[in-house]
């Protein structure tokens, strides 16, 4: 196997995301036999078939999208260089990483942003959406300043903070039969479909272990990554759904939420090295998402 070419997984990236030869090459600024040519090469050098071209329709194959995943994690690191090249560059701005849990509401973090940038206009703010064990690892390689994330560690050099803690509930149709029920229990859910989150997440995790200690296995014909994607799938009327308040803010038309028994409390902590530099804007950002979840 030869080692694949930085312009070959640039390529390669670029289909995978565009879902096109066509768009790839504009993105790149090349012809498409120029983009065609570097995606052979690439399959050739990997000795794997990226890319299935047997139905008229260029698809990425189950191995293709497993490399994708690994090339964006790398391509990631490579934009956070040009990040701290262009703070080295602009040494009088200072920046702020946040390591964000998967499905938080964006409305949330957008008033927060403005309140930082309102009162410490020389900061640049810089949002990654990864796991928790993700952040966490980032957090002690001093990559990420501070995380909002749904799981807590035990390390002697991280500070956690909870700022969120509430009970799950059960999300369904307005028309659904447990919407006339006060309280849904975890075997109601096993008598129609459920929507779970994908496998990996906090919130299917909690599922999992509810429905495994009650011996009841739902039906779950779909599932999603986002809060915003489950609440849209549930509202059409293809399942129930557990999920966070806070994680459905801003997704509610449509639904029913009814409490969930047994409780499950999900909290939401602030994770921040006990080193972290420049404590100010995070403690101001922080500060806005407590009083931002106020209430939900």
């Amino acid at each position: 196997m030869r080692k694949p070419t930085l312009r070959q997984v640039e390529a390669f990236k670029a289909f995978v995301e565009t879902g096109s030869v066509s768009r790839a090459a504009d993105i790149l600024h090349v012809s498409q036999p120029a983009v065609s040519k570097l995606l052979n090469h690439l399959e050739e050098d990997v000795e794997m078939r990226l890319i299935d071209r047997s139905h008229g329709r260029m698809t990425v194959t189950e191995k293709g999208m497993r490399v994708y995943e690994e090339v964006d994690k790398v391509m990631s690191g490579l934009d956070q260089i040009n990040q701290s090249i262009a703070m080295i560059r602009n040494e009088d701005r200072a920046t702020l990483t946040v390591g964000i849990t998967p499905g938080f509401p964006i409305s949330l973090l957008v008033n927060a942003t403005q309140e930082v940038l309102s009162q410490r206009p020389d900061v640049n703010l810089v949002y990654f959406v990864r796991s928790s064990e993700y952040i966490i690892h980032r957090i002690l390689n001093r990559k990420i300043d501070v995380a909002i994330i749904a799981q807590k560690f035990d390390h002697p050099l991280l500070h956690f903070e909870t700022f969120y803690s509430k009970p799950m509930v059960v999300a369904m149709a307005e028309d659904h039969a447990l919407a006339k029920k006060e309280v849904v229990t975890i075997e109601d859910l096993a008598e129609g479909p459920f929507v779970p989150f994908v496998e990996g997440t906090e919130t299917r995790r909690i599922s999992d272990k509810l429905f495994s200690d009650a011996g009841v296995f739902p039906k779950t014909p779909v599932s999603v990554t986002t809060a915003p994607q489950v609440c849209a799938m549930v509202a059409a009327g293809l399942g129930t759904c557990i999920v966070s308040p806070l994680f459905a803010a801003g997704s509610m038309e449509g639904l029913k939420m009814r409490p969930l028994k047994p409780e499950h409390i999900m909290e939401i902590h602030v994770a921040r090295s006990n080193y972290a530099r420049d404590s100010q804007p995070i403690d101001i950002l922080v500060d806005r998402l407590k009083k931002a979840v106020e209430g939900i």
